[in-house]
């Protein structure tokens, strides 16, 4: 019965790509105001930047096609709207938490509900399941695996979601189970969203309904307290709960010409939103990431935080006694740490490459060390941290020092200094004292992360070219690789702002080609790859195994003539 539900979900996911209507106003979607996790498919956007027909044309659909031997499967790869599901419609997949467990949504429209009911039947063939109604509704148990619903207009699959008992989990419960619904929970849970009304409706929050109205080809939207709801209590102990209260997480993504962009924000209760608007962090200056000595940068992530507004946060939260009691027993303190920091840190990975090295292994006790040789990455490694005292920080690094001895054996000796207001650590001497020199490298991608709180930046490229080198003898793990560094460029991210009662950040990932969206750019990637698999699968199919006798039998000989 597995194939039935998940024929469903696959064809109905399907469709999304051939859809080609238009949506405006508020977002219509059916979802309730306190789910968990909400993923919403904006079925018009995506389908104007990919085509079905450019799908079925690939590799990859034309092998998945071969393996569906049944004439419904065909049908549906061959014209997905045939199952009656609306085309034009958008889709939404849900989750949300009901009393001890759990249930997921997966819903859309309906162009013709005899349609697909006769898809349900057929589905179900090998095993029928009785198609039942109450009211307007007809639905049909999926055993062991659900319910579909539906009536003229729209459908759902509900499904029982395994949300884990997080309190119980906390509480040393081990052995907790999720609870799990019974089908004809499920059908009622199942009702309930498809006739959802005003206030009930996730759609009269503001802040979904301007998520879902941006545009965007898919959002995200999660509600942290909604999830971890049976924790409340028992994090109210220490007011750590003001994190859960109205945490909610949004996130829009779009598949653009040259790279895939998100826009997030994150939102808190009154309490926590109050915090964050009175400890604002400061941008990250393109003068500290350009300090980074080396042209060939890898990878970067550079934050800023207000020692003070730390401080104050252990405060809120009510584990401030808690950090300072762990602290006094290293004769250290929370304060001390404040004075010590002014707040900027960087860590930056450079100069990457694969070296052969030879490595040894010591068995002790006498025996001989194996000697053996390897391929492995190499790199240069950076920490720094902006420093307000020098003292103050000082003794943090001799406790940070004390901490880790016995733990730092067989790893690269790391240089350590502290001048000119900074303090900096790296597996290079030479980088130690560059940065702390000061200087200017000018790297390219600064304007990209500079100038937020927080910035990020990885070059995916480069990873890539400097794997590329060590690979030899396996020709399709190489023209794989070549396909990926004809794709990816890299990954760019930044924001940690507050405004507009949330925090913002913004992502990007950055393809070679700048002229084709996404989309169309990731169908094509994955066709390639996937004709490098089959041309191998190929290969070593059309390999003539010969059978080798065991070792106990002589081979057979031909008779000499």
């Amino acid at each position: 019965m597995k194939r039935n539900s998940l024929l469903i979900l696959l064809s109905a996911a399907v469709m999304l790509f051939a859809s080609c209507g238009n949506k405006g106003g508020k977002s219509g979607l059916l979802v309730p105001k306190d789910a968990a996790i909400v993923v919403h498919i904006n079925s018009a956007s995506l389908s104007s930047k990919l085509s079905w027909e450019e799908i079925s044309q690939t590799n990859w659909f034309k092998e998945m096609s071969k393996e569906a031997k049944d004439t419904l499967a065909q049908q549906l790869l061959t014209n997905p709207a045939s199952s009656g599901i609306d085309t034009k419609a958008d889709l939404v997949f849900y989750m949300k938490k009901q009393g001890k467990g759990g249930y997921l949504v997966f819903e859309g429209s309906l162009t013709d509900a005899a349609a697909f009911e006769k898809l349900l039947k057929e589905l179900t063939k090998e095993n029928p399941q009785e198609v039942k109604k109450d009211g307007d509704f007809s639905y049909m148990f999926s055993e062991n695996e659900g319910v579909v619903l539906w009536n003229k207009s729209n459908f759902a699959y509900i499904a029982n979601a395994g949300i884990p008992d997080m309190a119980a989990n906390m509480m040393g419960n081990r052995r907790a189970e999720n609870h799990e619904f019974l089908n004809d929970s499920l059908r009622i849970f199942g009702q309930q969203a498809l006739t959802l009304k005003g206030s009930d409706n996730l759609d009269a929050d503001s802040r979904f309904a301007d998520l879902v109205k941006d545009g965007s080809d898919m959002h995200l939207w999660m509600n942290l307290a909604g999830y971890y709801g049976d924790m409340g209590a028992l994090m109210s102990m220490m007011k750590i709960n003001l994190l859960l209260e109205d945490n909610i997480s949004t996130l829009s993504v779009n598949f653009d010409d040259g790279k895939i962009t998100a826009k997030q924000k994150q939102y808190y209760g009154e309490e926590m939103s109050k915090f964050l608007s009175n400890n604002k962090s400061e941008p990250i200056s393109a003068d500290v990431i350009n300090r980074i000595p080396s042209s060939n940068v890898v990878g970067v992530m550079a934050f800023n935080y207000p020692p003070k507004g730390l401080q104050g946060f252990l405060q809120l939260i009510g584990v401030d006694g808690v950090a300072n009691g762990y602290l006094s027993k290293l004769n250290y303190s929370i304060e001390e740490f404040v004075k010590a920091n002014k707040g900027d840190v960087l860590l930056a990975v450079s100069d990457l490459s694969m070296v052969t090295k030879q490595d040894t292994i010591n068995y002790g006790n006498g025996e001989k060390p194996y000697v053996y040789t390897s391929t492995k990455p190499d790199m240069k490694v950076l920490f720094a941290a902006s420093v307000n005292d020098k003292a103050a920080f000082e003794k943090l690094v001799t406790l940070a020092w004390e901490s880790t001895k016995g733990m730092t054996d067989g790893m690269p000796a790391i240089s350590y200094k502290l001048e000119n207001n900074w303090f900096a650590a790296s597996n290079s001497s030479e980088q130690t004292d560059k940065f702390l020199a000061g200087g200017n490298s000018k790297l390219p991608f600064v304007d990209k992360i500079a100038g937020h709180p927080i910035g990020f930046y990885v070059d995916i490229n480069k990873i890539i070219q400097s794997t590329a080198g060590s690979i030899t003898g396996d020709s399709s793990t190489k023209a794989m690789v070549d396909v990926s560094l004809k794709m990816w460029q890299d990954i760019v991210a930044s924001g940690g702002e507050y405004k507009n009662k949330a925090i913002e950040f913004s992502y990007e990932v950055n393809m070679v080609d700048k002229t084709t969206n996404s989309l169309k750019q990731l169908n094509q990637y994955f066709d390639k790859l996937a004709t490098i698999k089959i041309a191998e699968r190929k290969k070593y199919a059309d390999v003539e195994v010969t059978e080798i006798p065991p070792a106990d039998e002589p081979a057979a000989i031909a008779p000499s003539n």
